[in-house]
């Protein structure tokens, strides 16, 4: 099947995006020691509710600093996807995906359940399935 130029256009943009961010995300805190202290002076745990937590509101900057610090992106079954999916936060969503998060069948019922169509999208894109 081809894409449209529109299509393959938002697709270019998306990674270019994803690049830029881990670029200066990379600059943040890259040592997992000082990783998980940076998380602990914001006042979180070195946990998957919190990595989840934060992935669900949209903190870009937690969210790297806990992959920094060594953990899962897909921890938990995929908790911080299907939060992000599930509260609107696409920039997230497609963050956790550049990461390896898996697109999983429940992020994409919260994604559509809660009527994020562009999440919904980007998820099926990536390979959810129902």
């Amino acid at each position: 099947m081809t894409k449209s130029l529109a299509e393959q256009a938002r697709l270019l943009f998306v990674a270019m995006v994803a690049v830029i961010f881990a670029s200066v995300c990379s600059a943040i805190a890259t040592d997992p020691v000082q990783a998980r202290k940076d998380i602990k002076a914001m006042g979180m745990e070195y946990t998957g509710q919190d990595f989840a937590k934060a992935a669900g509101n949209g903190d870009m900057t937690a969210v790297q600093l806990f992959l920094d610090a060594g953990m899962d992106v897909n921890s938990g079954g995929g908790a911080a996807i299907g939060l992000a999916a599930g509260r609107g936060k696409t920039e997230m969503v497609k963050f956790l995906l550049s990461k390896g998060a898996k697109p999983t069948s429940d992020a994409l019922q919260y994604a559509r359940t809660r009527g994020h169509k562009d999440i919904e999208k980007i998820l099926i894109d990536a390979g959810a399935k129902e």
